[in-house]
């Protein structure tokens, strides 16, 4: 579908809705909205298009760019309380927030409209950024985090599913390559801005500047026009994600994952997942996620196919800075700077998934040639990036890239192709939960395998008096690594690098099992 050209941005967005209701009855007895597709926008309607997702874009890239603004500062935030071992609760509120809050988004869009649900988004995370910059305490700064997290949820939901909304299907994925962009783009930004920002003025400004962005992007979002509902939500949803996500992002950090907290975190969590799942099924009258969903063609299989390409390039970008740290002792600056080609790689991926589709309005096969295109890159890292790697060894990352880049956009298009319009909201809301998730997943895989792996050849290469306090350095601290000199650190680094190859054979895992779940999608000519 296509806004009318008399439409302003802010009043496109807040009328989704009711084009949604229109749509779904008009189109009851075929869900894929041939007749609207076939239509060729005008340039008026592209550029209200354009402006929409424009406005949307700035929300993308701001709640994106957080995560890794974090990241960078995070040591000195923690350090300022006297709390360094916490440091990574400060990515883990926000993840918790997020994934808690966003199987949510989707139904109550659907009820009380987009342009709603939107604004408070961003008064959620500007509320959480605010009070992140004049916290006193550590735990002040943690609930911050995940109150910025719910707003980051629905920030990424709304704005996906407003994309749905306005643009024919055939065109998702050139519009989605966009919203790729801006959010790859954030989080490849947000590591060298947030070290910059915290060296100059402080940290707490990472915080506090944030606000006034997220406030322009409100008031280009406009007031919003709400309606009532009689829906429910269910808690056991948010429970349980935040159980299961709190076990993956922190086991092994701050427990051990053979302990008591493992087994209560992961079956708590997975009594509750069953229990809301039931409830969706049997109970409930105005269901967050309609289970039914799940059965329809495309669905199930492109959620697994994203998850499993965005774990395998969270997992790459993972380790690459800390490959160039450890090897050739960079600084957090350059280190990050290295992801760079990462980046430039889903750009171009996005791009051409988009104008592919566009053309022949197939998205089977590139969803299949993803997987291969992003495996080259880890094959490449495993068997050249030993040690010693030039400028053009570190662009092996680039069809890592590319592939994802084709694989996120071509995705959703195959979920939204065969759906009827009341379901794309929920659908999409599961879709960016299960993204959510495969970032915390991919990250967590990768620091596990590395970190096993790593130990394992320390203890075997290392023995005798002292071994143990610098395998327990080592194993803390990258800046150790770095200090140390001649033949230790040569095993050290080597150990390390052989940890590091583990990641690289989880990631071409992952993408290869993505390429072989292209070949289950049905592919419908839009």
């Amino acid at each position: 579908m296509v806004t009318n050209p008399g439409y302003s941005a802010t009043e496109a967005v807040g009328k989704t809705q009711s084009r949604n209701d229109a749509s779904a009855a008009q189109d009851e007895e075929s869900p894929l909205l041939a007749q609207p597709d076939a239509v060729e926008p005008n340039m008026k309607e592209l550029t209200a298009v354009g402006t929409i997702i424009a406005v949307l874009l700035l929300g993308e890239f701001i709640s994106n760019a957080d995560a890794t603004l974090v990241m960078a500062a995070a040591g000195r935030v923690s350090s300022e309380f006297n709390r360094l071992r916490d440091a990574s609760w400060l990515s883990t509120g926000y993840t918790l927030g997020l994934c808690a809050a966003q199987p949510m988004y989707g139904k109550l869009s659907d009820i009380y409209g987009r342009k709603p649900l939107l604004l408070i988004s961003y008064l959620l995370f500007a509320v959480g950024c605010i009070i992140c910059g004049i916290g006193s305490q550590m735990w002040v700064v943690i609930l911050g985090r995940a109150i910025s997290g719910m707003g980051g949820a629905g920030t990424m939901t709304i704005s996906s599913v407003i994309i749905t909304d306005i643009v024919p299907r055939r065109e998702v994925a050139t519009w989605r390559a966009y919203v790729n962009i801006a959010m790859t783009l954030g989080r490849s930004l947000g590591g060298p801005v947030g070290g910059w920002l915290s060296d100059t003025i402080g940290w707490r400004w990472l915080f506090l500047l944030q606000a006034p962005f997220v406030a322009l992007a409100a008031f280009l979002t406009a007031p919003p026009n709400s309606q009532k509902s009689t829906s429910w939500a269910q808690p056991s949803s948010g429970t349980s994600i935040i159980a299961i996500t709190g076990l993956l992002d922190q086991g092994g950090k701050s427990f051990p994952w053979n302990s008591w907290l493992t087994v209560l975190m992961g079956g708590g969590g997975l009594l509750l997942l069953i229990s809301f799942v039931l409830v969706e099924a049997y109970v409930a009258k105005e269901p967050i996620f309609n289970l039914r969903i799940l059965r329809r063609p495309n669905v199930p299989t492109s959620y697994v196919i994203s998850c499993l390409q965005i774990t395998a390039q969270l997992g790459m970008l993972f380790s690459v800075p800390l490959y160039f740290q450890v090897t050739q002792s960079a600084s957090t600056t350059s280190a990050g700077g290295h992801l760079v080609p990462a980046v430039v790689g889903n750009t171009i991926g996005g791009l051409i998934a988009g104008a592919f589709i566009r053309k022949t309005g197939h998205y089977k096969i590139l969803l299949i040639l993803a997987g291969l295109i992003a495996s080259t890159s880890y094959i490449s890292l495993y068997t050249q990036w030993t040690g010693h790697t030039g400028l053009w060894e570190s662009l092996y990352i680039i069809p890592g890239g590319v592939g994802t880049g084709i694989a996120s956009a071509s995705a959703f298009v195959a979920m939204t192709a065969i759906l009827p319009p009341e379901e794309m909201a929920m659908a999409t809301a599961g879709y960016m939960l299960l993204i959510s998730f495969a970032m915390t997943a991919g990250v967590t895989t990768s620091n596990t395998v590395l970190g096993m792996e790593f130990q394992r050849q320390l203890r075997s290469k290392l023995t005798g008096p002292g071994s143990e306090r610098v395998i327990r350095r080592a194993m803390a601290d990258t800046g150790y690594i770095a200090g140390l000199g001649g033949r230790l650190r040569e095993i050290v680094i080597e150990c390390y690098l052989s940890g590091l190859r583990r990641t690289y054979l989880v990631s071409l895992g992952c993408s290869l099992a993505a390429a072989f779940f292209g070949l289950w999608i049905r592919n419908h000519q839009l």
